[in-house]
């Protein structure tokens, strides 16, 4: 059955808003990125050399913080000449890039136009900013990832995604935008912190009044609908794609996915700094690396120092964002691990390099007064708007279900904070005991790693 709504918003009403009205180069950026991923290994590798060196440039005349990195390594922009040579810098812990947020940003244009914040999986909230050219780049590369999904812009789609929203209520006249926006792209948003088999019967009912071609998913929020779907014997619907995001996507979670909506599951990984960092492909063999837009690197830091990671071997990913001008990120370690693999051809076709599997996004799944289940990255949502008063949390969920929350508050921390955890704890995670401390610093285990959210069993 032809989609003629999908048709028209494609080919007119999509463009002519982007590229006509806004002006905004994201269709073109996303043109060029479809031709750019069938290069070969050596043209995509001298893409990024260029778009480095640029970078490099203008983040040593302009950008304080990253001037003293390069002063503090005795090099200049011009010894870092290829993707090879960016190991003589040193790395961006996320404690550096917070600490120093305002010397990170460009004295001169591009300027950082939008500023953001997020909690991540470290517990480490940050704040941090980049360009208008940066956000193109950034649409473009997730319209190209999500493409080899089958998704395209005004595809009826099912977000079944975490809400800061909901957590953090925006102005009304804010609010009415968004929800025009999402009608004109046919983009449904679902808050998937509530999982209780109430709350999935309602998602299942909706996919069946919806009929979704595609559904976008924090990918254990995606298992647990699948699992109730399975379950209850409710699929009745044809195959439906499946976009798996924030979360690790592990072989059983897949297959039960199939299960309820068809083989088409792709899993994505990115970060809110960044976005897009790697997408699956029809392939299904590995995560192409965005690399006109980022570069990936898969470091293992042990007594002997740094050196990269061998193809299979998890190490820390470090990304250098090639087109944020605003506010660069140089070889910034994300807190995840991941495996990259060889660098050969993917079955596809596609020379953009791989990851074989990311790990460090796993979360525990807490429960409420009633045992219904609650998705640990509700916290990461909730303290992500909070960055500016709270410098890092932990959370517990002892075996009686009380909760045990650290935060470690900056000189902005107020009461307000407090009102607003326990409002939406009460809120979202009914009938538990919320226990608050505030701590200096936040308890790490004996390989200096940080669970952020501990249930225990």
């Amino acid at each position: 059955m032809t989609d003629l709504y999908g048709t028209l918003f494609r080919q007119v009403l999509y463009p002519a808003w982007e590229g006509g009205l806004r002006r905004r180069p994201t269709l073109q950026h996303w043109k060029r990125l479809e031709r750019t991923q069938w290069c070969s290994a050596d043209e995509l590798r001298a893409l990024q050399n260029e778009g480095l060196g640029k970078l490099l440039a203008h983040a040593f005349e302009n950008v304080p913080h990253a001037r003293r990195r390069f002063e503090r390594a005795g090099i200049r922009p011009e010894d870092v000449r290829s993707v090879d040579e960016l190991v003589r810098l040193p790395l961006l812990t996320r404690e550096e890039a917070t600490s120093h947020f305002e010397e990170r940003k460009s004295t001169a244009p591009p300027l950082p136009a939008i500023g953001k914040m997020t909690s991540g999986t470290t517990g480490v909230p940050l704040t941090f900013g980049y360009d208008r050219g940066s956000e193109y780049w950034r649409q473009a590369v997730k319209l190209r990832g999500y493409s080899w999904a089958g998704y395209r812009p005004g595809d009826k789609s099912l977000h079944f995604w975490g809400s800061s929203a909901a957590l953090h209520p925006p102005p009304l006249s804010t609010k009415l935008k968004v929800s025009v926006d999402h009608s004109l792209r046919r983009e449904h948003y679902v808050d998937c912190t509530d999982r209780s088999e109430q709350a999935l019967e309602r998602v299942t009912r909706l996919i069946r009044k919806l009929e979704p071609s595609v559904i976008l998913c924090y990918s254990q929020a995606g298992v647990a609908l699948a699992r109730h779907v399975v379950a209850k014997g409710s699929r009745d619907w044809s195959d439906i794609r499946v976009i798996c995001a924030a979360e690790r996507l592990f072989p059983a979670d897949r297959a039960v996915i199939e299960q309820a909506f068809g083989p088409g599951v792709f899993e994505t990984y990115g970060s809110r700094e960044v976005m897009l960092i790697a997408a699956e492909c029809e392939a299904h063999s590995g995560l192409h690396v965005s690399m006109e837009n980022l570069i990936v690197e898969i470091v293992v830091r042990d007594e002997s120092g740094e050196r990269p990671a061998a193809p299979g071997e998890l190490g820390e990913v470090a990304v250098t964002d090639l087109h944020n001008y605003g506010a660069p990120f140089i070889r910034y370690l994300t807190g995840d691990l991941a495996a990259g693999r060889p660098g050969e051809r993917c079955p596809c076709g596609r020379w953009l390099s791989m990851l074989d599997r990311v790990e460090g996004r796993t979360t525990d799944t807490l429960r409420d007064g009633e045992g219904r289940p609650v998705s640990g990255l509700f916290f990461n949502v909730l303290f992500a708007a909070l960055a500016h008063k709270v410098r890092g949390f932990q959370v517990v969920q002892r075996r009686d279900r009380a909760i045990d929350l650290k935060m470690v508050p900056t000189e902005l921390f107020d009461d307000g904070v407090l009102e607003r955890v326990r409002k939406n704890c009460t809120r979202f995670i009914p009938g538990v005991e919320l226990r608050v401390e505030l701590i200096p610093e936040l308890p790490v285990d004996r390989g200096g790693k940080l669970r952020v959210v501990v249930v225990e069993n």
